[in-house]
């Protein structure tokens, strides 16, 4: 390509030569191929039942283990407590088990900030 510019005082005249480009396209074929595949969740992931853990899936093996342990301002209550549970009372500061004393299953005290009023810690009282 070939460009000329000339000069006068008042002007400039750009004059330029054409070139042509011939292109050609070239086709390519592309293939992509997918293979499904299932992302397990916790209800379809198996385990096997320990001690405590009766269920046989994540899901309801965390479930289970969630209902043996509570912490909060307000007694847990429901069909999910069972003897042996624990409760830590946050606005107390008093740790407690669900346990049975002379026929009454309740939360006893187990651990108490005030010295003496704890029960032993003793793991054959339960």
């Amino acid at each position: 390509m070939e460009v000329t510019i000339t000069v006068d005082e008042t002007a400039v005249t750009v004059t330029e030569d054409t070139t042509t480009i011939n292109i050609t396209p070239t086709t390519y074929e592309v293939s992509i191929e997918a293979v499904a595949t299932l992302i397990p969740t916790a209800l379809s992931m198996s385990v096997t039942p320990y001690k405590t853990i009766t269920k046989t899936n994540v899901q309801q093996a965390l479930e289970e283990l969630a209902d043996q342990n509570f912490r909060g301002t307000t007694t847990p209550t429901g069909s999910t407590l069972e003897v042996g549970d624990t409760w830590y009372d946050t606005a107390n500061n008093i740790f407690y088990v669900y346990r049975t004393v002379s026929g009454i299953t309740d939360w006893y005290p187990l651990l108490n900030t005030d010295v003496g009023e704890e029960d032993n810690l003793d793991g054959g009282a339960f």
